[in-house]
């Protein structure tokens, strides 16, 4: 038996919904705020990764056991069993996050490839924009192959952004004490930080994903534990952007003000190789979600309004085309300051989070939906947590917002 193709057909086997959600939440603004952090904080916001991470599991486990033990989609359950009111509101929430991400995602794609060769970020975002409604319409099994796009895009991503480590000076110590928590002078690091990381939109998708895979009963625990390693995953790679900069532009006194500035103050530690592989893990992070997002968005959108509910389905390709389309308008005619715009877009995922994060605890309690896979108590005691922490980073940024 040849082991090498054993072992790729067993990946794909056992992975995809769970890096498809991690590819949906790791974007520019994830390496934006993570670099910033890194660069003014050394390695001491460690451990909000951890802990979002930890919530951002339960969650994408939650949703994993929804999809595999219920052959209706996500708004198909909550209409069925909450009305049809909070459906059409949860599919708003969720398109209106899914879209918040995708401005900064246009601009993350456009703005990694004018760095590496030129041209202007409005012209790269509607080459890509081009490029992808061709991925989109052109394929008759749309899932399949966006999976194996994100996968290899998650891969491209841990080479990349693993690259910048290799001549790293690492203090060990202080690396150790970034994982004992402790609130800094500046909280509003950590709730970027927890924002940009914890995504209950995207872990809500995975409902749709895992029954994309067709997976079911049989494959819970596949399901369980897709979730988990594509989780762990986005976790690890957001941490080595934190420890890179520590490691790196901490030292000098560097104020990073954008991912591209980690790449571009890297080259006297690497030199061109450095600018390369980090723009390269920039481009990847952004284009993986750039697709994701704009898929999801197209699934709760039609969904909510009964017009489909698979990524192959016509409306949802619709759907994802206009917010793809939108995003690229909003890239092209306010490119001039395209930091604080990511930054922007991304305060405005947060808003409908608490709305999802609550039904989706009801129906993962709901005896009649999942029987005897329903939440234990432990379960429920730390998503009511993360619920609660979710309130907190949505008001948060409301009142920045005010």
């Amino acid at each position: 038996m040849d082991i090498g193709k054993f072992s790729f057909k067993k990946i794909f086997e056992i992975l995809g919904p769970g890096l498809i959600t991690a590819a949906m939440v790791l974007g520019p603004g994830t390496l934006t705020v993570c670099s910033k952090a890194g660069a003014t904080m050394q390695y001491s916001t460690l451990w909000v990764i951890v802990v979002s991470v930890f919530f951002m599991i339960y969650f994408t486990r939650m949703a994993a056991r929804v999809g595999c033990i219920s052959s209706k989609s996500l708004l198909s359950i909550v209409e069925q069993n909450y009305g049809r009111t909070l459906s059409i509101l949860m599919g708003l929430s969720v398109c209106f996050s899914c879209a918040g991400f995708q401005t900064g995602n246009t601009i993350g794609v456009g703005l990694s490839m004018d760095t590496l060769f030129g041209g202007g970020i409005a012209i790269w975002a509607v080459l890509f924009l081009i490029v992808t409604l061709l991925f989109i319409w052109t394929s008759s099994n749309f899932y399949n192959l966006l999976e194996k796009v994100m996968v290899f895009l998650v891969i491209l991503m841990i080479v990349a952004f693993a690259g910048n480590l290799f001549r790293a000076r690492i203090d060990g110590v202080e690396l150790l004490k970034g994982f004992i928590p402790s609130v800094p002078s500046d909280v509003s690091i950590l709730i970027a930080i927890a924002s940009t990381s914890f995504s209950v939109a995207a872990a809500a998708g995975q409902v749709y994903m895992v029954q994309g895979k067709n997976w079911h009963l049989s494959d819970l625990k596949k399901g369980l534990r897709d979730a988990v390693i594509g989780i762990v995953t986005l976790g690890l790679l957001s941490a080595i952007i934190i420890v890179t900069s520590a490691a790196v532009l901490a030292p000098k006194g560097i104020q990073v003000n954008s991912a591209i500035d980690m790449a571009l103050q890297l080259e006297p530690l690497l030199g061109p190789l450095a600018k390369w592989l980090f723009l390269i893990g920039l481009f990847a992070a952004s284009f993986s979600s750039y697709v994701a997002n704009a898929v999801m968005s197209g699934i709760f959108l039609a969904d909510a309004l009964h017009l489909g509910q698979s990524v192959n389905d016509k409306w949802v390709k619709i759907f994802a085309s206009v917010v793809l389309a939108l995003s690229t308008l909003v890239a092209v005619f306010f490119d001039s300051n395209p930091i604080q715009l990511i930054i922007f877009a991304q305060a405005m995922t947060v808003l409908g989070a608490p709305l999802v994060a609550v039904v989706l605890c009801f129906l993962s309690n709901n005896k009649k939906i999942m029987g005897v896979h329903k939440n234990t108590l432990s379960e429920n005691i730390i998503l009511n947590i993360a619920t609660l922490w979710v309130i907190f980073l949505s008001s948060k940024q409301l009142l920045s917002l005010v």
